[in-house]
């Protein structure tokens, strides 16, 4: 897989705030063009109206001529927003003449009407939104490196955006009278989003560290030097993760190009898709992160230990990085004073004794809010997914390896909480996947946490704040588990299709018997006939039915003759002879392996008895010329697994919400079932019987542990012996849990 920056290759200059630049782009063009179309189409009405009242002036033609080029002129005015980002990100400013404004050359009338229509409208639209404008230009001039910015070349400002669709409009060869009322319409739209835009675009920002204390007033001040990220101004709910990825790399302006993991990695994010759910999921919790604090006593004690350190992001990469190097940076999550401590108060407490050995005097080392949020965001993704009970202390040990160099991720990058595709996020999900249920009883199991060993080691000691690593080796660990998946995954093939043809001989003999029981009616039969029916009959109609169908002509034909012999045995019981169906009875004798003069002989037995009957005499009890049919041997069952669904579960209270959760469940999902030795191991949905409705388990090898149906599994949840997940891989599950714990310490706080 092969990432792009949206900003362009990773051969060219990577501008340390380009992440905030295709931010601010993106917030741009979701606001403006919308509001040109707008006008556009507003344009469109009244010139309508206009050619239907028979004006001639801005009538017919001016609409045939907006309709011509409409299109061509939103897509040129885009494009020249976008150009004018791509020059801010090359650091690049615009020569004379070179930006969409006319530069010093003499005007032609057409232009001078458009220069004036332009300064018209930038002066109208920023009576209500002049602070937040010039707010938010002296903090474009720090992103982009310059002490100022000309009107025609800040892409924010509506003196550039105006000159923008006069540049689109004189590509087009646009009537002037038609261009001043566009110009108008435009004004009026432009003046609905600026002031929100603006205040989107300072959130963005400020979140990343650029003149975070500057505010939008009458008089600001221009501050410059080095910006470190820091609480973001108020911002709406939609721009966190944006906000928080721009903070992210603009924390590290300084070495953008050794270290700067999206470029490295050269992810395309404007090809991956955020779910809103996850986006929403996300933002609530950083919105309860602090009573989560409060309850695990996590948050710092400043009036404990003197005054406070606060670190620095390139200071706690260092000490981060110095944990990494050390044999056992995290010790896994142990009892402080009778009470659990989580991963996040042991990595804080490690994270304090190693920055007093690089020389951090104070022992009250506090974290930036963005910093922070990412420590504690991962060690409690950590906690969670080591509590449950898929892994014992073994792999418990070998996850929690990766606890510092996952924490460096975030501190560089929380896209990885949001984006699902992302490396370390995915390495982590395929780790996950190797141990869970894992016990390393038979040898490839052992090789495969072997691998697993090798992969943690190879990062631990090779990991240096360039994602790409990650990458390489999840597709290594997921090549190496490929070869084992395809062994079990055969074997759960056959279990499946195993079971599947074991359900439907059970369907079609019990729907055969009922059949036979219905056209036998009360009949007190001789015992060769009754034999003959419940051996011959029952194996011929059944191995119809599974390759016919119930429903099939053959099925009625072969029920037709079993009926003919009925009534053949009724008509000798009254001393009438009646013929047997010889063709019908050969086909059932031949179904049973009886055939040739085998069959015939059967027949005449059959025969013989309808004689016996038809003269009163007795009929013998069994006739050696009619075989037992031959039957291919079924292959064994399965092993019955040591796993029960337990008896006399009446009485447990099962949760309609546990219930509804449980028949959502499909074909490919996993969940945690508890086996006989109390251990919990994964089992996965391998099939649901369209007969039964029941679901059939399969652990990793494809061995089956249970059937059940949808009412059993619900019990067993409730009474705790299946545990399922809330997300399709080990990661999403653990952000649902992270959720719910973050929601319960909320409520306590």
């Amino acid at each position: 897989m092969t990432f792009r920056s949206p900003a362009g290759s990773s051969s060219e200059f990577q501008h340390p705030y380009g992440s905030l630049l295709d931010a601010l782009q993106k917030r741009v063009l979701d606001s403006v063009v919308p509001a040109l179309d707008s006008s556009l189409s507003e344009l469109d009405d009244y010139l309508f109206d206009r050619s239907q009242s028979g004006e001639q002036a801005l009538g017919m033609l001016a609409l045939r001529e907006m309709r011509r080029v409409r299109a061509d002129m939103s897509k040129t005015f885009r494009q020249s927003v976008a150009d004018r980002f791509r020059e801010l990100r090359k650091r690049r400013a615009p020569e004379d003449g070179e930006a969409v404004g006319l530069g010093l050359s003499l005007l032609s009338d057409q232009d001078l009407e458009q220069q004036l229509a332009v300064d018209q409208l930038a002066q109208s639209v920023l009576r209500n939104a002049l602070p937040a404008f010039e707010v938010a230009t002296q903090r474009l001039c720090v992103v982009v490196g310059q002490p100022q910015l000309e009107s025609n070349a800040n892409p924010l400002g509506p003196a550039f955006l105006a000159a923008a669709l006069g540049k689109a409009m004189g590509q087009l060869e646009i009537e002037a009278e038609l261009r001043i009322v566009i110009f108008k319409f435009f004004e009026r739209a432009l003046g609905e989003v600026l002031a929100e835009l603006y205040d989107r675009c300072n959130g963005l920002m400020a979140s990343a560290g650029v003149l975070p204390e500057l505010r939008a007033s009458g008089k600001t001040q221009h501050a410059a030097g080095k910006h470190h990220p820091k609480r973001p101004e108020s911002h709406t709910d939609d721009d966190a993760q944006i906000a928080a990825q721009a903070a992210m790399q603009a924390a590290y302006q300084d070495n953008q190009v050794a270290r700067r993991m999206p470029a490295q990695a050269g992810w395309d994010t404007a090809q991956v898709q955020i779910n809103a759910a996850d986006q929403a999921l996300f933002a609530s919790m950083l919105g309860q992160l602090q009573g989560w604090r409060n309850v695990n006593n996590v948050a710092p004690q400043h009036d404990s230990a003197g005054p406070a350190t606060t670190l620095s992001t390139h200071d706690l990469l260092s000490i981060l990085s110095l944990m990494q190097r050390e044999a056992d940076p995290v010790p896994m999550p142990s009892t402080q004073g009778g009470k659990p401590q989580s991963f996040a108060g042991q990595l804080r407490q490690q994270m304090a004794q190693s920055a007093r050995k690089l020389g951090v005097a104070s022992d009250n080392v506090t974290l930036d809010g963005l910093d922070g949020d990412a420590v504690d965001l991962v060690a409690l993704l950590f906690d969670v997914l080591l509590d449950g009970p898929q892994y014992n202390s073994n792999i418990r040990q070998k996850i929690g390896r990766m606890l510092v160099p996952f924490v460096k991720v975030a501190v560089k990058d929380r896209r990885m909480f949001l984006y699902k595709e992302h490396p370390a996020r995915r390495l982590l999900n395929t780790v996950a996947e190797a141990c869970e249920g894992n016990r390393g009883e038979a040898p490839q199991e052992q090789e495969l946490l072997d691998h697993v060993d090798h992969t943690i080691d190879r990062l631990v000691s090779e990991f240096n704040e360039d994602v790409a690593i990650f990458e390489a080796l999840e597709q290594d660990l997921r090549m190496y588990m490929a070869q084992h998946r395809k062994r079990f995954e055969l074997a759960e093939k056959r279990t499946t299709e195993a079971h599947r043809g074991r359900e439907r001989l059970e369907q079609a003999r019990t729907e055969v018997s009922t059949d036979l029981e219905q056209h036998r009616g009360g009949r007190e039969l001789p015992s060769v006939i009754d034999e003959f029916l419940s051996t011959h009959g029952q194996h011929h109609l059944t191995q119809i039915v599974l390759r016919d169908g119930r429903d099939s002509a053959r099925y009625q034909d072969a029920l037709q003759g079993i009926d003919a012999l009925l009534m053949a045995v009724d008509g000798a019981m009254h001393g009438l002879v009646v013929p047997l169906p010889e063709a019908e009875l050969l086909a059932i004798l031949a179904s049973a392996g009886c055939v040739g003069e085998d069959g015939q002989a059967a027949l005449e037995a059959l025969a013989d008895i309808i004689s016996r009957l038809s003269v009163g005499q007795a009929t013998i009890a069994s006739d050696e010329r009619i075989p037992a049919p031959i039957v291919l041997a079924e292959p064994p069952p399965p092993p019955t697994p040591q796993l029960e669904v337990v008896g006399g579960t009446e009485a447990v209270v099962c949760d309609d919400n546990l219930l509804t959760r449980v028949s959502k469940l499909k074909v490919g999902d996993w969940l945690q079932l508890q086996s006989a030795d109390g251990q919990f191991a994964p089992a996965k949905v391998s099939w649901i019987s369209p007969i039964s409705a029941r679901l059939l388990l399969v652990n990793r090898r494809g061995i089956r542990v249970l059937v059940a149906s949808v009412r059993e599994l619900a019990v067993m949840a409730a009474l705790g012996k299946i545990t399922l997940r809330d997300g399709e891989a080990a990661f999403d599950d653990a952000m649902h849990q992270m959720a719910g714990r973050l929601r319960g310490a909320a409520a306590n706080a």
